[in-house]
């Protein structure tokens, strides 16, 4: 967030520039932020002659922290890129499908049963600032040739958020989760309310927290997932007038045949999506009454069906 805002107060900068140095040669007027005023006299030259001087180094190094924020820091992954990276876990297939932009390693499929869990995917020397910041789940795909000096194949990408609840333990009963539903599939409808501990067999209707949104995120979503913070709305709508939602590739064939999440969100248990699309009065009565029955309650189904 700090390098949105340093690189939203550097645009500012870039553009009084542009406003008391460019603008009033190009058109006879200054620009001061968002308001004109003609060109006069010899005070606006003094302001010119500052504004190629003291305001032009200020605009050049504000345009150099832009470009170290866009090309060598994270802030590029916020706008101008798709929204979210997206990775899908396909059993029919036996593969994983990674949706990433071009400067994180780009989009790719992977084969299950190469791929390796790294629970503690950081080296030694950085381990105790990863106990403070939290682990993620890491896949390794090794090369596909071991004595391969190019390493042609190599790769790793990162499932789900870092986490500081009992990391790295938290972390491998993330992956357990997958490699149980990888290796086996939902074994049972639902968890019981008095499942143990221990229990480990997969539901196919999992609870609404443990979902995601699948597409375009509203303002609706962000309140949903985020809560409400007073920069969030004017952060996420800079976010979504520049970014795009990533759409896998119709030739991967990766949607195991029930369709996409962010179109059929109560077919393919995106609950998440499905309770926003609800609120927003996009879902169909007969997909209402299918998200009730299998994630709400009994008044809300007897509700949904006496429409």
């Amino acid at each position: 967030m700090a390098g949105v805002v340093s690189a939203f107060f550097s645009a500012l900068i870039i553009w009084f520039w542009y406003g008391v140095s460019v603008h009033p040669l190009l058109f006879n007027k200054f620009i001061f932020f968002f308001v004109t005023r003609e060109y006069t006299g010899r005070g606006d030259q003094l302001m010119i002659w500052f504004g190629w001087t003291l305001f032009l180094l200020l605009a050049i190094g504000s345009a150099f922290l832009i470009y170290l924020l866009f090309v060598r820091a994270g802030v590029r992954t916020a706008f101008f890129s798709p929204i979210r990276g997206r990775i899908r876990f396909n059993r029919a297939t036996r593969m994983v499908y990674v949706l990433r932009p071009h400067y994180c390693g780009g989009n790719a499929a992977f084969e299950w049963d190469r791929l390796v869990a790294l629970l503690k995917p950081y080296p030694a020397r950085i381990e105790r600032v990863a106990d403070r910041r939290g682990f993620p789940l890491a896949l390794f795909h090794p090369p596909f040739k071991h004595d391969d000096p190019l390493a042609e194949g190599e790769d790793v990408i990162f499932v789900g958020p870092t986490s500081l609840a009992g990391a790295p333990e938290y972390v491998a009963g993330r992956w357990e989760y997958i490699r149980r539903f990888m290796e086996e599939g939902p074994s049972v409808d639902y968890i019981s309310d008095d499942a143990p501990p221990t229990y480990s067999r997969i539901p196919r209707y999992l609870p609404p927290d443990y979902s995601t949104y699948c597409g375009m995120p509203s303002y609706r979503q962000c309140l949903r997932e985020m809560g409400a913070v007073f920069y969030l709305p004017l952060y996420r709508w800079l976010v979504q007038s520049t970014c795009t939602w990533p759409s896998f590739p119709d030739e991967w064939r990766s949607n195991s045949g029930l369709g996409e999440p962010e179109f059929k969100p109560v077919q393919t248990g995106a609950v998440m999506t499905a309770l926003v699309y609800r609120a927003e009065g996009k879902l169909s009565k007969e997909d209402s009454a299918e998200l009730m029955r299998h994630w709400g309650t009994a008044d809300g189904l007897e509700e949904v069906l006496a429409r």
